[in-house]
């Protein structure tokens, strides 16, 4: 019995077939992405400061310069009846005095004072540099008036001026007029400094049109006593500019 069983496992391992090589081949796809992303920033802040430093061993300078501007442009004025009136009593002033005085229509009026003092002087080498700079500039128009006047009457009248110093007065009665007083002064008193002054105006009156019919136009002014600086206007009418600027620079 132990012998069949022998020799059936003997066959049946003879059945089995013997190993074998063979050669395989295997393909692959093989699929890689790749992203690469770069930041870069560059500041750069560059920075000079430049220091200039002069020793001066000039005299004294003292520099003064006016300029009035004025402009009536493209006017018409018909009057029937006006009756235009214009008086001044009497001025006195002491220094610089400016009056101006106007009785009619589309009148500019200006009084530009520009004053430059650097007065002394000194025995210092090394402080021997000064300079006083002043600048007064008024500029006044005027546009494409229009005035129609019948039974009108245009009076202006000035009674007693008097001051010390600069004094600066516009006075108009009528239409479309344009009144300053511009005063720059720069002084330089000191052994050593620099003064500057400016003063500017400009004043524009532009497509201007007045129809005044049986109507009267006064401007008074009594009596002005001043002592420094005064700058005065008066106007009685229609679309009038008025001012008075003043600049001061002073070194000590």
């Amino acid at each position: 019995m132990r012998k069949w069983v022998v020799m059936s496992l003997i066959g049946a391992l003879a059945l089995v077939p013997a190993a074998a090589f063979a050669d395989v081949d295997i393909d692959v796809d093989i699929e890689k992405d790749k992203k690469k992303i770069v930041f870069e920033k560059l500041v750069k802040f560059k920075a000079a400061v430049i220091v200039a430093v002069v020793f001066l061993r000039t005299d004294k300078a003292a520099e003064s310069e006016t300029l009035v501007n004025q402009t009536n442009y493209n006017n018409h004025e018909f009057d029937f009846f006006n009756r235009s009136t214009s008086t001044t009593s009497s001025v006195t002033g002491n220094g610089i005095t400016g009056v101006n005085q106007a009785s009619g229509n589309m009148n500019n009026q200006a009084n530009a004072v520009s004053v430059a003092v650097d007065p002394n002087s000194h025995n210092d080498p090394f402080r021997r540099g000064s300079f006083a700079e002043s600048q007064a500039a008024s500029d006044q128009k005027d546009t494409r008036n229009h005035v129609v006047s019948k039974i009108s009457t245009s009076s202006s009248t000035i009674t007693g001026v008097s001051g010390s110093g600069i004094i600066g007065i516009n006075q108009a009665s009528g239409h479309m007029n344009n009144q300053a007083n511009a005063v720059s002064v720069a002084v330089g008193v000191g052994p050593a400094g620099i003064a500057l002054s400016e003063a500017d105006l400009g004043q524009v009156n532009s497509w201007n049109s007045a129809i005044s019919i049986g109507s009267t136009s006064t401007a008074s002014i009594g009596s002005v006593n001043s002592s420094g600086i005064t700058g005065v206007n008066q106007s009685s009418g229609h679309m009038n500019n008025q001012s008075n600027v003043v600049s001061v620079a002073a070194v000590n």
